[in-house]
């Protein structure tokens, strides 16, 4: 019964940890990471280059930044540097030579220095990202990894205390203002909604939702379009990550971990999210 209970809070821990999107425990550190420099890794793959040059210039404000090749980053061997890459998990269908994580992870990273191995000692911050990943797909790929990381640090640097960025506090933060999902349209990729019997998704929902081409919701991604929030999830040997968030500024607003089989929308992510529309309308009211 003991090793049930050890495990149940191992898992709930290791959930929560994977749910805010960094691994900073101390206010002084993340105040201290703003005068870092950031490098942005650039791979051989030149899709991959472009999208996240062009991401980081738009969306990326925490710290300052510059772009070097993976081959030629010598010179950051010493100074105060992170490394921003991309973290492969096992099970991706991405052709990009990129690199890997030692806890197996989809993502966008960034790391105290740079290792083609990403390990946990070595990680601070990332954003996860789809498994597959084709030429088409990066720089929409890229928009929210890179302001997936950015929300993070944003909301990790107005912390009170260190205190405030444990996993359950971050989370309710994220993202500040839990109303804007009341009035956006969910949408969801064709084949990645997965109900049952007379279950209908907009009831679930109590809104707007539609199953679309994955090129409509990338479409939303780049006109950062308000008005829509939109499924996807990343999935790893153990987990399959389940994240829905706004097409405009990648605003975090569900997030739910299930084993790796189990990566559709189901009734259960509608009724959760209804439940948080339900509770910001009644927040809002107070």
């Amino acid at each position: 019964m003991k090793k049930v209970i050890l495990l149940s809070l191992f898992l709930s821990f290791f959930f929560a940890s994977f749910a805010q999107f960094g691994t900073f425990k101390k206010k002084e550190d993340i105040e201290k990471f703003k005068d870092t420099r950031l490098v942005v890794v650039l791979f051989e793959d030149s899709a991959y280059s472009a999208s996240i040059i062009a991401a980081v210039e738009r969306y990326w404000t925490f710290t300052g930044y510059e772009f070097a090749d993976d081959i030629d980053l010598q010179k950051y061997k010493k100074g105060d540097y992170a490394f921003l890459y991309f973290s492969k998990s096992k099970g991706s269908k991405i052709k990009a030579k990129v690199c890997s994580s030692e806890e197996d992870m989809n993502a966008f990273v960034i790391t105290r220095k740079f290792s083609r191995r990403v390990t946990p000692d070595n990680l601070l911050a990332y954003g996860f990202c789809s498994n597959r990943i084709d030429t088409a797909d990066w720089e929409t790929e890229a928009t929210r990894g890179v302001q997936l990381i950015n929300n993070y640090f944003n909301a990790a640097i107005q912390a009170e205390k260190s205190g405030n960025l444990s996993s359950s506090s971050m989370m309710s933060n994220y993202p500040s203002d839990k109303t804007q999902l009341v009035d956006k349209k969910l949408l969801i990729e064709d084949k990645q909604l997965e109900l049952k019997g007379k279950e209908d998704a907009m009831s679930l929902f109590d809104g707007d939702v539609e199953e679309v081409d994955v090129e409509e919701i990338q479409k939303a991604i780049k006109w950062q379009d308000n008005s829509f929030a939109y499924y996807y999830y990343s999935k790893d040997e153990k987990f399959c990550n389940k994240l829905v968030v706004s097409a405009a500024n990648s605003e975090l607003m569900y997030f739910a971990n299930s084993s790796p089989s189990n990566c559709k929308c189901n009734a259960k992510d509608l009724k959760a999210l209804k439940d948080i529309k339900t509770k910001a309308i009644k927040g809002g009211r107070d």
